[in-house]
């Protein structure tokens, strides 16, 4: 097993190595977030850009008509469903499920249930939408990405440290620790910070980096983010109280404080938590469709 110190410049020869054993996404990835950054993008654009994806195209057509966006007509094209569904929360579904299919070979059910972990993640992206709603923040659709994605650093781990990885993950159950805690006791660095060091890796911009490197630390947030970075924490925190998938951590916990600077009382917090309980079932259908 490699010593802590070892693992930090593991990870930093990761990072820096331009050959580096890092997944890369798919090709599409760059074109939708390049779509993304482009102001003038229509929705015929992005439609034009998913459609030369045949298999991806089928999975949005059947993620759009499932119970999880409970339309009573059925969706037929991508330009309908990113009407239906929208347009930044149909870029986080491209890029989500294109994330997910790039681990999909990777052996990290020896170390966790990664299929908890993606369900966690998905009514983590669900409770985002939610909060948004809830508060009246118009970036709902595109927190829902930060939802999705903000646990990547987890499955970097178990890929390239399984070893150190189940050691920690056996600690913080043991001890019934934050595990975030254990991670940067034993391994030198959190799984949010490997998230916000795998997203600039890939290119993301910071309104993608910023919510989900710090969504357990958001006071240390870059200001222009904080509120987002809140808001993917608080999601966080509610799955666990839910029970929607498992992240593996045993101590879940949210800063008391979060609820005041996000203006969520403690009835809104029971609605919110309600709210989760009820689309359990069709937030599982949901993700048995991204897979």
């Amino acid at each position: 097993m490699e010593t802590k110190s070892q693992i930090k410049e593991k990870i930093g020869d990761l990072v820096r190595d331009k050959k580096t054993q890092l997944p890369t996404l798919p090709i599409i990835v760059d074109k939708i977030l390049n779509a993304a950054r482009e102001e003038g993008t229509s929705s015929k654009d992005l439609s034009d850009f998913i459609c030369n994806d045949q298999a991806l195209t089928n999975k949005l057509l059947r993620l759009s008509n499932s119970a999880y966006y409970g339309q009573m007509k059925e969706v037929d094209s991508i330009q309908r469903a990113i009407t239906v569904v929208g347009f930044n929360e149909i870029i986080g579904l491209t890029i989500g499920m294109s994330v997910f299919s790039t681990f999909k070979e990777n052996p990290v059910q020896e170390v966790f249930d990664i299929q908890d972990l993606w369900l966690h993640s998905v009514g983590c992206a669900t409770a985002a939408k939610e909060i948004c709603m809830k508060i009246g923040v118009k970036e709902g659709e595109k927190l829902f990405l930060n939802g999705l994605l903000h646990d990547m650093g987890k499955v970097i781990f178990a890929v390239y440290f399984p070893e150190e990885y189940r050691a920690v993950l056996e600690h913080a159950k043991t001890d019934k620790t934050f595990l975030g805690y254990k991670e940067k006791q034993m391994l030198g660095i959190d799984h949010a910070a490997l998230t916000g060091v795998l997203m600039k890796k890939w290119n993301f911009p910071d309104s993608l980096v910023f919510p989900s490197r710090f969504h357990h630390e958001p006071i240390d947030c870059p200001l222009e983010y904080r509120n987002h970075a809140m808001i993917v924490g608080l999601a966080d925190f509610l799955c666990h109280q839910v029970g929607i998938g498992n992240s593996g951590n045993p101590a879940p916990k949210v800063q008391r404080t979060l609820l005041q600077e996000l203006k969520i009382s403690e009835k809104e917090l029971k609605g919110l938590l309600q709210v989760l309980r009820d689309k359990r079932s069709s937030i599982q259908e949901f993700f048995h469709l991204m897979k």
